[in-house]
């Protein structure tokens, strides 16, 4: 029998940040029996440094719709209710692909990033596609963003276009399909989660059972942004260094922060702050590592933590999940988290501890490093439940894993 075929439409594959390149390898575990080709712009900025074969830079670069005769990329999508216009010449060239590739209705569509561009693009294919056997699209949306800025009119013509079975959604978290359904009355036709760098079954996870090595080493990891709090770390830090000296906690503890190699005055800031109390308690620092590692690299600095830290903005991060806490989850890591993030069914299994404010977080901190064999112990079945989740996100696209 003929392997299903996935064309995979991931156009932002720009960067070792972010986790655009770990969805290829996620995909080829989460559906294992499938051809996979990977459709991206030319000129794509990882070429050489992934080792894909399937990659297909087929779609225009981003200068390409840029154009004076444009006048920009596109017309913003909320501006008016009017029919949008999608980006210059990603229609054709996915038409071309899709005909050239000669993908039927056996083959899928899948987006797992799902951007404004996709969808209007996917939108204008499908309303002026006349073979019927043309292949879905399956497309995940990952924050409310993505929809937020739509006209009522293009959300009822995606509505049509979803109830025709062309297009379906799905999201990674439970808070943002309960969201979007009652928000935008959009239908949404299941769960997609994806492993990212740390998968099931990973060997070389560490089970924590000798405890900590000499250091206590709390992560700080992935692109630090202003929405995951790393504007909060000197002042948590701060917390710490006065929390573990007045309990007498005589262990070295080590916050592991990676900063944006571009953002040198930010991370300039943030050493000038966390130096200026260091003498407090000499114990209790910050080591500095940049971003923009290779899939390798994280994974090793992710599996040598201890704690995970993930202050971030619950007004961005309500709904919307992280790839870090499906890493951590798999990764056996316990985590301190802001208070109200999306991904609770993961971070609620007595693996994690929530808090709100800069002392709140350096005691909950303390608290998982003077208990951390408690903590340990449940991670087990945090992580139990995230294989179940992604057990089911391959079975939504077709493959009893």
């Amino acid at each position: 029998m003929k392997p299903r075929r996935v064309l995979l439409i991931q156009p932002q594959l720009a960067s070792l940040d972010g986790h655009e390149h770990t969805q290829i390898k996620a995909i080829k575990w989460l559906l294992p029996d499938s051809e996979i080709s990977v459709l991206t712009r030319k000129g794509f900025g990882l070429s050489g440094q992934i080792n894909e074969l399937d990659i297909l830079p087929v779609l225009p670069a981003v200068e390409q719709h840029n154009s004076k005769q444009t006048g920009g990329p596109y017309n913003p999508i909320g501006s008016s209710d009017e029919k949008p216009r999608p980006p210059c010449g990603f229609v054709d060239a996915l038409l071309l692909a899709i005909r050239s590739l000669q993908a039927t209705q056996a083959d899928i569509l899948l987006v797992p990033s799902a951007g404004p561009d996709e969808i209007r693009a996917l939108m204008q294919f499908y309303e002026s596609e006349t073979d019927s056997d043309s292949p879905a699209a399956k497309l995940r949306i990952l924050s409310d963003d993505i929809l937020a800025p739509l006209g009522e009119r293009f959300l009822s013509r995606l509505r049509h276009m979803v109830n025709s079975g062309k297009m379906k959604f799905y999201t990674e978290t439970a808070e943002l399909r309960v969201h979007i359904e009652n928000q935008y009355d959009l239908p949404i036709s299941g769960r997609l989660n994806m492993p990212c760098t740390i998968f099931p079954g990973d060997p070389e996870i560490p089970t924590g059972e000798s405890g900590f090595g000499e250091v206590i080493k709390i992560g700080v990891l992935g692109r630090q942004r202003s929405e995951k709090g790393s504007y909060r770390i000197p002042a948590i830090l701060n917390h710490l260094r006065d929390l573990a000296a007045e309990s007498g906690h005589n262990k070295e503890i080590r916050i592991v922060y990676q900063a944006v190699k571009t953002k040198r005055l930010r991370r300039f800031i943030l050493e000038l702050k966390t130096r200026l109390y260091a003498r407090k308690n000499p114990d209790v620092g910050i080591e500095y590592l940049t971003s923009g590692v290779s899939e390798a690299s994280f994974r090793k600095l992710l599996l040598e933590m201890d704690i995970l830290l993930l202050p971030y903005d619950t007004h961005r991060y309500q709904f919307s999940g992280s790839g870090i806490i499906m890493d951590g989850v798999l990764g056996l890591k316990p985590i301190v988290h802001s208070r109200g993030m999306a991904m609770q069914e993961l971070l609620s299994h007595d693996n994690c501890e929530a808090a709100t404010t800069d002392r709140e977080f350096a005691e909950k901190l303390l608290k998982v490093a003077t208990q951390y064999q408690r903590y340990k112990q449940f991670t087990k079945n945090a992580s139990a439940h995230a294989e179940k989740l992604l057990g089911e996100s391959a079975r939504s696209l077709g493959h009893d894993k």
